[in-house]
């Protein structure tokens, strides 16, 4: 559609950019357009994109100049920044949370220049005031990948860009990679978890980009409002239920202290222990500010992790193989 509003996606190749852009591309008729943003367009990922009939055009976060290009003559963008990608040489950042605020600042300032009529920013809350005794991290924060972006929601009302924000939630997939469950010697199947008895606000990667289209699609009522995304609150106990309904056998539930982490050997063990720390101390405030039938309006696919984890149920034996 020649009239159709273009919306930019940065880390398009990446999971949560690269569900915006095929959420609004599997909608060819609904008035936008995706301009899907990668640093080498000639990239397998950006290939894959082409493939469905996406522009794919190249810029880079730490270049404003180049975003400004990437966002000429768009309506919107999707801005998402990577915490956990290696600092490499294109950046003059000495850790990740400099670079990953150095690169917000930038696509709030390009967008500003820009004249983007809305933006959605792929931001996290801020852990601090639910972690008073946590040790101070990366950028003095307690958990950096949320808290940086946390610090960087300002950089968007400051330049004053029409600025929706979200907040990806854990991801199903965590359970295949970070914590996946295990075979005990006695032959039992066990997940063990640091999130204690609490509800954690869970959800597949791909409501990333459905609740994101939606959001673009309510425009200016949606400008200035914080939205989390989810498919589901879920418990220990649930995850175990859902991993054993995807195997065909019982799993053992047992709750970890998420200071348990810090003798694990896990790359960024301690953050990840203050951030399972975060789920348990904030789950109050948390699940109160998931509204299921707001992100239902919004087109997302509220799929229980049971149903996932069934739907995964291969991945799920080669890992208690």
């Amino acid at each position: 559609m020649s009239s159709s509003r273009v919306i930019t996606v940065l880390g398009a190749t990446g999971r949560q950019g690269g569900s915006v852009v095929r959420a609004i591309a599997a909608d060819p008729d609904g008035g936008f357009v995706a301009r899907a943003v990668a640093r080498d367009k000639d990239s397998a990922r950006a290939k894959e994109l082409s493939a469905l009939g996406v522009e794919v055009v190249e810029a880079d976060l730490d270049d404003r100049a180049s975003l400004r290009r990437a966002f000429d003559g768009a309506h919107g963008a999707f801005v998402v920044t990577n915490f956990w990608e290696p600092l490499g040489a294109r950046s003059l950042a000495t850790t990740r949370t400099e670079r990953e605020q150095a690169q917000a600042r930038n696509a709030a300032e390009a967008a500003a220049a820009s004249g983007l009529r809305h933006v959605i920013w792929s931001t996290l809350d801020d852990t601090r005031r639910y972690l008073p005794d946590a040790a101070r991290l990366e950028g003095g924060y307690p958990v950096p990948h949320a808290d940086g972006k946390a610090d960087a929601d300002a950089f968007f009302r400051d330049a004053g860009v029409p600025t929706t924000f979200v907040n990806a939630p854990m991801y199903f997939d965590m359970l295949l990679t970070v914590t996946p469950p295990r075979r005990a010697e006695n032959g039992a199947v066990v997940l063990a978890l640091p999130i204690g008895s609490a509800r954690v606000v869970s959800g597949k990667v791909e409501n990333v980009g459905l609740v994101a289209y939606g959001v673009f699609r309510k425009g200016d009522a949606m400008i200035g409002r914080t939205v989390p995304i989810a498919s589901q609150l879920v418990t220990g106990e649930q995850f175990a239920d859902g991993i054993a309904a995807a195997l065909g056998e019982p799993v053992q539930y047992v709750p970890l202290e998420p200071a348990a982490l810090l003798t694990s050997g896990m790359p960024d063990a301690a953050e990840l222990a203050n951030m399972f720390q975060f789920f348990i101390n904030a789950e109050k405030d948390l699940t109160a500010g998931v509204d299921f039938d707001r992100l239902r309006r919004l087109g997302a696919d509220l799929q229980p992790f049971a149903d996932w984890a069934v739907a995964h149920r291969d991945q799920f034996r080669a890992l208690v193989r």
